[in-house]
């Protein structure tokens, strides 16, 4: 296992695909999942759009375990990430980059005006490990 996005990984991240998103308690059951869209930060962040698991969680320490599941729709290789939330920004490059790709993606399905991005959480890329 190693901390660094790979460069497959970041052309996976930057397709239209989206991810698994699955938290895991401490005794090892899933929480939670969801699919989200992944957004290449730099090699040891990713940005996932506002997140309704992340705010149920009264203390956001408390979280034990996330990880995102990316598939390389190329050549199907499959990755987890496991990472840690660390902030949320509603402005700036990583927010915009989101908003345009989100947006391109509901364009795709004529969307487009039912889906503004709030914001967009901050991860830590603790370990990566290809399935």
């Amino acid at each position: 296992m190693n901390k660094v996005l790979s460069k497959q990984i970041k052309l996976a991240l930057e397709d239209v695909f989206p991810s698994y998103i699955m938290i895991v308690s401490k005794d090892g059951l899933q929480t939670n999942t969801s699919l989200s869209q992944v957004c290449y930060v730099d090699e040891r962040h990713i940005a996932l759009p506002v997140q309704t698991f992340i705010k149920t969680c009264h203390n956001v320490q408390a979280v034990p375990d996330i990880f995102a599941e990316v598939l390389d729709p190329v050549t199907l290789r499959n990755w987890n990430l496991e990472i840690k939330y660390l902030n949320t920004v509603e402005q700036g490059p990583i927010f915009e980059k989101m908003a345009v790709k989100l947006e391109k993606i509901f364009s795709l399905v004529g969307m487009e005006d039912l889906f503004h991005l709030k914001g967009a959480e901050i991860y830590e890329v603790l370990a990566v490990s290809e399935q």
